[in-house]
């Protein structure tokens, strides 16, 4: 293993590439780990904005009863990057980095929903549906959802390489989007060593990911396409086509017979 390796040097010759290091608590003073600290959840070194966030999500977060979830919708005016009117967010919601989150009008967001702004940006529209026990991580590149997109209940959605779902896409329950890859190819050094591929998924309006629907980076789904349950999507899919299985293929299209496979 290279020393560049070792300290996580990044790897010019592929942009799409980067090598960290351990990921683990970093040595330190408890001042730089403090500070360290205050930087990762309310995304800078500010002490009024962490003290304030703290505040508000501390007082507010798990407030129970539809009076708390709007309540909430009100306050966290005060450490989002943006709400719109009549949004419910239920209790036990996290946010980490909320200023860097954004909602839109009517928005739901339901209890142990995950939003991490992360390094970039959580872009839900108008009337988006997040159901219970969902993660969304904005990564590196960011994540947006336009109106009208319903996500199912334990859904994971990850922005490293960048992810985009149009409007009226329904994804239902334990759909996995993922839009990174461990590099593996020199077996000499440690995978985690190695860095990561990211590659944006773009997902259509009007389609529908059936459940544990698996979604794997650079992919683009078309509009209006149906995704069967439990389908690991490799490539791209053309709009208003069904596809089905590991890897999904297409086996028809939206208005034709159905073939069987």
């Amino acid at each position: 293993m290279s020393d560049a390796q070792r300290h996580g040097a990044q790897d010019h010759s592929n942009p799409a590439v980067t090598t960290r290091g351990r990921r683990t608590i970093p040595q330190g003073s408890v001042a730089r780990n403090f500070w360290t600290y205050v930087e990762r959840v309310s995304g800078g070194r500010s002490l009024g904005r962490f003290l304030l966030q703290g505040l508000v999500l501390t007082a507010l977060y798990r407030l129970p009863t539809i009076a708390g979830a709007i309540l909430r919708a009100f306050a966290y005016r005060l450490i989002l990057a943006g709400i719109g009117r009549s949004c419910v967010i239920e209790e036990d919601v996290r946010l980490q980095i909320p200023g860097r989150i954004t909602l839109g009008h009517r928005v739901f967001v339901g209890q142990y929903a995950y939003l991490d702004g992360q390094t970039s940006y959580l872009r839900l529209g108008n009337d988006v549906h997040l159901a219970r026990f969902c993660t969304l991580r904005a990564g590196e590149h960011g994540i947006t959802v336009h109106d009208g997109v319903g996500i199912n209940t334990r859904c994971y959605l990850d922005g490293n390489g960048g992810l985009e779902i149009g409007a009226d896409a329904l994804l239902s329950p334990g759909v996995q989007v993922i839009t990174g890859n461990h590099v593996f190819s020199d077996p000499d050094t440690p995978v985690r060593f190695q860095g990561t591929a990211y590659g944006k998924v773009t997902i259509g309006q009007d389609c529908w990911l059936g459940t544990n629907v698996i979604v794997l980076p650079g992919v683009t789904i078309g509009d209006g396409a149906v995704v069967g349950a439990g389908a690991v999507v490799t490539k791209d899919i053309a709009p208003g086509a069904i596809a089905v299985g590991v890897p999904a293929k297409v086996v028809g299209q939206r208005g034709l017979r159905v073939r069987s496979v």
